[in-house]
């Protein structure tokens, strides 16, 4: 290892801000890029890079790793620091964390020498116990769910990520060896391993014979050729030896695999070209519903903002969606290109001359083209590509925000509590439920959970906004309404029980869970009210609407209770009621145990009992 001392230059990691700012010196440089043992940074503080100690004239090149978007190329930003310009801000604390827990690489360039270090980014609010248990909780409900598809980092050596990527990654990865594989199978046409093969052939010269030359002229058509023509053997040199059929059996399994790979980005595009044409729909009606509210005088004018806030929004989210379909689109395209030269290869003159078909022996050729398929056959196979690339540069996928994985985890933790309460999936199974709006690795808006126990039914509803007025909510059949600008909860939590007499499902009241990836002096204060706090009052503003015998029939209150659920800290109250709602502590703990989970579902069960 090349030690600090070593160096003509000494660079600084300065994390945090103010009175809180931490000094971490990079010093784990090497020349090569092995097992280094990490800085070790901490999420969501703010990062700076200074030149400490460095020649008057010389410049220090830092290339510091940043995540990369889906389907684009990795395109470095470099870090010039000199004795002029010797700090630099890598990030700010009041933008989006740039990076998301795990093992990152960086690079110092000096003088032409290339020093190689990696940095690791450790939870925040939980420890990296409690955020592996997370991890555990959900991959045992939806496997991957984790894993954030649409952001890329370069591998550093941990063969465990390299494992863990989505299927249209193959891709990416044969467009690595595609030109390799073309090569070899060319070079094979040129110089395959041919074989002597049996054929018999009607001559008039008597040549080669065989018991079934002596048969064929005894019976058949051989009798009418008595004297003129035989049967005779001849040897001859054939291609379709088991060397070749043993690759073109791999060459099929590859394009089989890519096949399937194929349909799986089919499928992707059209559960996003679905969910584009839903908001597509939806902000038409909602255009034309704020152009009728423009023409009457009297809506107030600050409901005219809040509602055409909340369409800006939403066209925001439907360019994204639009920008997605496109890439996603040209990716296949691509995709079918690659297949569609690799089968044309394979159904060329030569290879259609060999059998199509797995031969008895795996019987490798001896020229260096059969063992290169091989490997990349291999590698399809496995799909982990992570084997004898490591010199090569390799982007992997990157867990989700720490914020959005506690949200999972407390999603389904609040159905797990559920199920101590007796209640069971209605219908379909939970990991089926989540499914039906599991797209790319992530949970979708509007994720729905339905459990039953007995005439009570439960729907837990994920990160969906409520409507801003009673009609729409009724057109769309979502029922809730507010005339609050915060109208999307984390998790609301319906009550429903069915009427034997009238055979209808009838609305209770609802539970809603805000979740808070904070230590609670940043969410609540006795002496003031936090903007956490105003969230979870304006919670409360909700409505229910519904029709019954063509008339609208209104719940005013149907908001039981809102819940603040954050990660725990030891010196507060583990459950804390206010004037605002409840704080509640709910984190992974020892022994596979949840703390803060039966308080959980205490508070579950004196809300259905309640009613």
């Amino acid at each position: 290892m090349v030690m600090p001392t070593d160096l003509p230059f000494l660079l600084t990691l300065w994390e945090g801000e103010g009175a809180s700012v931490k000094r971490i010196p990079l010093d784990n440089l090497m020349l090569q890029p092995a097992d280094i043992s990490p800085v070790r940074v901490t999420e969501n503080l703010q990062l700076s890079v200074e030149l400490t100690n460095g020649r008057e004239d010389d410049e220090v090149i830092l290339l510091w790793d940043q995540l990369v978007e889906r389907n684009e190329s990795a395109a470095e930003q470099p870090v010039i620091l000199s004795r002029e310009h010797n700090r630099h801000l890598l990030n700010r604390s009041t933008e989006e964390y740039p990076w998301r827990c795990g093992l990152y690489q960086y690079r110092v360039i000096h003088q032409g020498l290339t020093y190689y270090g990696t940095f690791e980014v450790r939870p925040r609010n939980v420890d990296e116990a409690q955020l592996i248990s997370m991890h555990d909780t959900l991959n045992q409900t939806l496997e991957g769910l984790i894993q954030d598809y649409l952001k890329m980092k370069r591998a550093v050596a941990d063969t465990e990520v390299l494992k863990q990527y989505a299927s249209w990654r193959y891709f990416t990865w044969y467009e690595g060896v595609e030109k390799q594989l073309l090569q070899a199978l060319k070079v094979i046409e040129l110089n395959h391993e041919a074989e002597l093969k049996q054929i018999y052939l009607v001559e008039s010269a008597q040549r080669r014979q065989t018991l079934k030359s002596v048969r064929w002229g005894a019976a058949g058509h051989g009798a009418k050729y008595e004297g003129v023509k035989t049967l005779n053997r001849r040897m001859e040199l054939h291609a379709d030896s088991e060397s070749n059929r043993l690759i073109k059996y791999w060459v099929r399994s590859i394009l089989a695999t890519m096949g399937q790979v194929i349909t799986a980005l089919h499928a992707d595009y059209h559960l996003l070209s679905l969910q584009h044409d839903r908001l597509e729909n939806i902000i038409e009606q909602e255009e034309r519903s704020l152009q009728e509210l423009r023409q009457r005088k009297v809506v107030a004018r600050n409901h005219l903002d809040q509602t055409a806030n909340t369409l800006y929004g939403k066209k925001q989210n439907l360019a994204l969606l639009a920008k997605q379909l496109s890439e996603l689109q040209k990716f296949e395209e691509k995709c079918k290109y690659n297949y569609s030269t690799l089968r044309k290869t394979v159904l060329s003159v030569f290879w259609r001359g060999i059998q199509d078909q797995a031969p008895r022996r795996l019987l490798l050729g001896h020229h260096h083209a059969y063992g290169v398929i091989y490997e990349i056959w291999k590698g399809s196979a496995s799909w982990n590509k992570s084997e004898g690339r490591q010199g090569k540069e390799l982007l992997v996928p990157v867990v989700k925000p720490t914020s959005l994985l506690y949200e999972y985890y407390v999603l389904f933790k609040t159905i797990e509590s559920f199920g101590y309460l007796g209640y069971e999936p209605y219908h379909d199974t939970i990991t089926e439920q989540l499914q039906q709006n599991y797209y790319m690795g992530g949970l979708q808006e509007g994720t729905a959970v339905r459990l039953k126990k007995g005439s009570s039914l439960i729907v837990i509803t994920y990160d969906q906004q409520v409507e801003d007025v009673d009609q729409m909510a009724l057109t769309k059949q979502t029922h809730f309404f507010s005339s609050d600008t915060r109208r999307k909860p984390d998790i609301r939590i319906d009550l429903f029980a069915d009427h034997s007499a009238t055979n209808e499902t009838r609305f209770v009241s609802s539970m809603i869970l805000e979740v808070k990836y904070r230590p609670v002096r940043n969410i609540y204060a006795d002496q003031s009210y936090t903007d956490t706090m105003l969230q979870m009052s304006g919670y409360f503003m909700f409505r229910y609407v519904s029709m019954e015998q063509g008339r609208k029939r209104y719940e005013r209150t149907p908001v039981h209770n809102v819940l603040c659920i954050y990660p725990g800290d030891e010196q507060h109250e583990p459950l804390m009621e206010t004037g605002c709602g409840t704080f509640l502590q709910l984190y992974p703990g020892e022994h596979s145990n949840t703390v803060g989970l039966d308080l959980l579902v205490y508070t579950f069960r004196n809300w259905i009992t309640a009613k």
